[in-house]
């Protein structure tokens, strides 16, 4: 068709000219909007030789793969009406609207159409085979995602935003791919996806309920389920039970979008006593309470690869694992930080439900406001309130908003330091846990022409600027492997049975030191201190660096304040490894760490240690043991780098000090108040039992 004509075209389609996806090709767009307002433009178009009518997913997908679509795949003609009803619904119907980020339960977004009245029981949807599961799929890649949240100009409107704010909207709708999974208790989830509404608006809900004088501590889901064959039949999904248990199952089928969202707004104001729009209200008391969930992002890339190896799995295609680069000691750690086992097994120990919130949907909004309730916890504790109505609201509240996994028995008052010690724990492990299971994520992705070791990815992922295990024969390693072994505990009964140690050096964290006001101190006291963290941990701490408590945190849990903590016997860091919930190893670090000269030194433990030492211009607190090395010599013989820094001399024993102080610790703790006076140097694979 030449230009001419097209412009004699387009005014009788109702059209206008864009060449901004296909400029040699003559296609008209038509959105279910439009299809209902001139019920004649196919008609019109046959007329008109040379043009297309083809669905508005034809262009959503041209812009998203940057490459023009065969248009007789989406030809509108003979595009299953269903389907074309259900896509361009989902996204034509909004043609003046920008897409809206769906990541979190799309927080600003309200509830559409409600009321009608309520559907009756009806009987569990059928199973499918794997073969009539995955069928829909090659029709749903033509039809435009219901989950995106996003929005196409219909064939009146193609033109009336400049082409490239055009284009900026459209890549970042293609971009923002959510994945929603369906409740594990949905038998036929295969074949179903969660319902997200045109303005990005998630039918999922998780509610939690605790109390503890009734011992209630229960979950109820409720999701409103759309058919992947876009059938328009939809199912309102609702689970409930104690928090640790399957509970039981209920659910509304083949309901038109109406009547489903109608179902989901009774249920969930049943449930919480708030309407859905209004769902991050305060909590009414007695009620569920509504837990945000973290959704993960998928771009269209790994959407497609998810999609390339199902089908791969499915038509059973051998895929060459590609080479790990790595050597077999750094294998072994990276297997050991990433081991999804034992950060079940952590989890576990520290009575967490996983299966409520599990990693990679716990919102940072969620930790911050368990680290906040502890806090309150702990102030109510510290003026002498162990019992009474407050304290149990609160108390109720965090274990609410953090879910636990505490079967039938009840459930604990947080009314002392070792409790709130047990859950702040529990939440630097599920903030680091976090970082790691984002690196995890992003080891999955692989360039099938060019494969890439997921243990390479994992490592890439830590961001290390060096990590070179040591020979075990050099005078490196078996100077430190003294300090590790000679400077055992009395009262520690862990054995130790050396594996690896790496030379580490984080990226930036040299420049760091050397940039702060620590690197040139008149009274400078470097030593070389031991930290010890669970295996779980080192996701974060490696890629991030060690950390201070966040101020939500309370104070209450840390005995010298928040801060980072040292020692200089390796069995007390030990303690912290928490071996046996990661195969009987343990992760321990030397630190490079500016103490400054003198310390803050205290006998006892003072959760103000932190102020005190800034108001008296010092830069670490130590807590005095009544074990102490029994010298320091230069660390500058282990290797060049640490010239000037101290580390205990292991000739002798640790010695007791009876210097009359009554010391209320064994061995001493080292703590200071800002991470830029700390340098990883060194990490230990010790087997301990």
């Amino acid at each position: 068709m030449s230009s001419n004509e097209k412009e004699a075209a387009a005014p009788f389609l109702d059209a206008r000219i864009s060449t901004a996806v296909c400029p040699i090709q003559t296609i008209a767009i038509k959105s279910q909007q439009v299809a209902n307002e001139k019920p004649k433009l196919d008609k019109q178009a046959s007329s008109v030789t040379g043009i297309s009518i083809v669905s508005s997913a034809w262009l959503f997908e041209s812009v998203s793969s940057k490459k023009c679509k065969k248009e007789s795949e989406y030809l509108w003609s003979t595009l299953n009406k269903t389907q074309a009803a259900a896509t361009s619904a989902a996204n034509g119907t909004a043609d003046a609207t920008a897409a809206s980020n769906p990541r979190r339960s799309a927080r600003n977004s309200q509830a559409q159409a409600q009321s009608q009245t309520q559907p009756q029981p009806q009987p569990q949807p059928q199973h499918q085979t794997k073969s009539q599961a995955k069928a829909p799929k090659k029709n749903n890649k033509r039809a435009l995602d219901s989950t995106t949240g996003g929005t196409i100009t219909d064939t009146a409107q193609a033109d009336t935003e400049p082409p490239a704010k055009k284009k900026k909207e459209t890549k970042a709708e293609t971009q923002r791919k959510i994945d929603i999974p369906v409740d594990s208790g949905f038998s036929n989830r295969q074949n179903y996806h969660v319902y997200v509404d045109p303005d990005g608006l998630i039918y999922d809900a998780a509610l939690n309920q605790t109390n503890r004088m009734n011992n209630n501590n229960k979950f109820y889901f409720i999701q409103i389920l759309e058919p992947n064959d876009m059938s328009g039949q939809y199912t309102t999904w609702m689970r409930w039970g104690r928090v640790g248990e399957f509970g039981q199952s209920s659910f509304y089928k083949d309901q038109s979008l109406e009547a489903a969202i109608s179902t989901f707004g009774k249920k969930f104001k049943d449930k919480s006593g708030l309407s859905w729009k209004n769902r991050f209200d305060s909590p009414k008391a007695g009620k569920y309470m509504f837990l945000e969930r973290d959704y993960e992002v998928e771009s269209e890339d790994e959407k497609e690869e998810k999609v390339k190896k199902e089908d791969e799995e499915e038509e059973e295609v051998d895929v060459k694992m590609a080479e790990c680069t790595l050597s077999e000691p750094i294998q072994h750690v990276v297997s050991l930080i990433f081991n999804q086992s034992y950060w079940a097994n952590a989890m576990a120990t520290l009575d967490y439900d996983a299966n409520k919130l599990p990693l990679g949907k716990l919102s940072k909004r969620t930790l911050q406001k368990g680290f906040e309730l502890l806090k309150d916890l702990s102030d109510m504790v510290n003026n002498g309130q162990f019992h009474g109505t407050a304290l149990e609201i609160i108390n109720n509240q965090y274990f609410t908003v953090i879910p636990h996994a505490l079967g039938r028995g009840r459930i604990p008052l947080i009314n002392n330091e070792r409790m709130i010690k047990k859950e702040i724990a529990l939440l630097e492990a599920l903030t680091d846990m976090e970082i790691a299971n984002e690196i995890l994520k992003g080891s999955k992705k692989s360039d099938a022409a060019d494969p890439i070791h997921p243990l390479d990815q994992q490592f890439a992922g830590l961001g290390l600027q060096e990590m070179t295990p040591l020979d075990p024969e050099g005078t490196e390693y078996r100077q430190l492997e003294d300090y590790l072994i000679k400077t055992h505990g009395d009262t520690h009964y862990i054995k130790y049975n050396l594996k690896y140690i790496f030379r580490i050096e984080r990226k930036d964290e040299n420049d760091r030191f050397l940039n702060s006001p620590y690197a040139n101190i008149k009274n400078s006291n470097r030593r070389l201190l031991w930290h010890g963290s669970r295996t779980t941990n080192y996701g974060g701490i490696l890629s991030q660096g060690l950390r201070i408590a966040p101020p939500e945190a309370p104070v209450t849990g840390y005995m010298f304040g928040k801060g980072v903590y040292f020692a200089d016997i390796s069995s007390k860091s030990a303690n912290y490894c928490c071996h046996h919930n990661s195969g009987n190893t343990g992760l321990l670090l030397l630190c490079d760490v500016e103490l400054g000269d003198p310390m803050l030194e205290l006998t006892h433990s003072d959760y103000h240690a932190g102020d005190r030492a800034k108001d008296e211009n010092k830069l670490a607190t130590l807590g005095m043991g009544r074990t102490v090395p029994y010298g320091w010599r230069d660390a500058g013989s282990v290797h060049e780098d640490l010239a000037g820094v101290l580390m205990p001399d292991t000739t002798e024993a640790p010695r007791s000090c009876d210097d009359g102080q009554n010391r209320s610790l064994y061995y001493n703790e080292y703590i200071v108040y800002d991470v830029a006076q700390i340098r990883i140097k060194y990490l230990f694979c010790v087997g301990m039992s």
